[in-house]
């Protein structure tokens, strides 16, 4: 099983070798960046921000974020159980994965990675929902 702490240390490792810009647990908007967020979402993302375990990218006149939580706290266990009671499994991504509304929760070994577009404009559809949090998931050793 994938553990939180073993992925930070060997992501921020990966972070002070020489290609610096490897994804990294502390900086979650090192896994996709402004543009390629507007790629996914077919939306222009005019900005990214890191805020710890989040990143919050800028559509317009509302955002999308992504979330990069240790699995094993009650908060995000919180977070993934709404999701796996109230809303519908999506196959073939992480270990679990359910979608509920405008946000997907993806459990992934020790990591819970949430991507939420409930405050963009234009909610992304649960395609590119799965497709945001896929290219995550990619990047997770």
């Amino acid at each position: 099983m994938l553990n939180f702490l073993s992925l930070s240390v060997a992501l921020i490792g990966l972070a002070s070798s020489p290609q610096a810009t490897a994804p990294s647990l502390d900086r979650p908007c090192s896994f996709i960046s402004a543009a390629d967020m507007s790629d996914l979402v077919g939306t222009r993302v005019t900005g990214a921000t890191d805020e710890k375990f989040r990143c919050k990218y800028a559509l317009g006149s509302g955002w999308l974020e992504t979330k990069l939580m240790d699995f094993s706290l009650r908060a995000s266990k919180d977070i993934f159980d709404y999701n796996k009671n109230r809303g519908q499994a999506v196959a073939g991504l992480g270990d679990q994965s359910y979608v509920l509304g405008a946000t997907l929760a993806t459990r992934l070994g020790d990591v819970l990675i949430v991507v939420d577009g409930s405050n963009a404009p234009r909610p992304p559809d649960n395609a590119k929902l799965k497709a945001i949090a896929e290219r995550i998931v990619r990047q997770i050793p």
